[in-house]
């Protein structure tokens, strides 16, 4: 779902604004409420800034001061979720891929989709390290020709040993039911 200004996102928690000078070109509390959620929204904060009126230089510097611990707190926080935005988009272009349009004497007449593999395959190995790390890439993988036959012949072998052991105990307990009843 795309914010706007007036759609701020409603995860960003509530902070308190750094407290400065009054001025009509300051970082009031509204502007710093607005860049936030600016900075929530698009993610940069450069364009942040152009949303607010207000330089990336000010902005850097009223993050630095000793009391805007809550603001920078904010200000991370906003950066996050800009940052979970960039990956849904980036997930949506790697599974959906990207239209490029398809021109015919000048005229749009259509569109392909475009997947780009690299993409996939950067989402898939920063999402799921485990199964397409960068260290598998490291590891040799040697599988004989026969594996599968071989595998195959392992399981079948444990299986018809484990039925020679329960055949050999039935045997067993009935010989001994019939030597007690001999006896008995």
């Amino acid at each position: 779902m795309e914010h706007t200004d007036s759609n701020p996102p409603s995860n960003i928690q509530p902070f308190s604004p750094v407290p400065t000078r009054v001025r009509h070109d300051g970082w009031t509390p509204k502007k710093q409420v607005e860049f936030i959620e600016a900075l929530a929204s698009s993610g940069c904060v450069d364009e942040a800034c152009r949303r607010v009126g207000r330089s990336r230089q000010s902005a850097y510097d009223l993050r630095a001061r000793p009391e805007a611990g809550p603001f920078r707190e904010a200000w991370e926080a906003a950066l996050e979720h800009g940052v979970k935005r960039m990956a849904d988009a980036a997930f949506a272009r790697a599974i959906h891929g990207v239209a490029i349009p398809i021109y015919y004497k000048g005229e749009q007449v259509g569109e392909r989709r475009h997947h780009d593999e690299r993409l996939t395959m950067f989402m898939l190995r920063y999402y799921d390290p485990l199964r397409f790390g960068k260290w598998l890439d490291r590891q040799k993988f040697e599988r004989a020709e026969d594996g599968a036959a071989r595998l195959l012949a392992m399981r079948i072998n444990l299986l018809l040993e484990a039925a020679y052991d329960w055949l050999f105990r039935k045997i067993d307990v009935r010989r001994m039911l019939r030597q007690q009843e001999r006896e008995g």
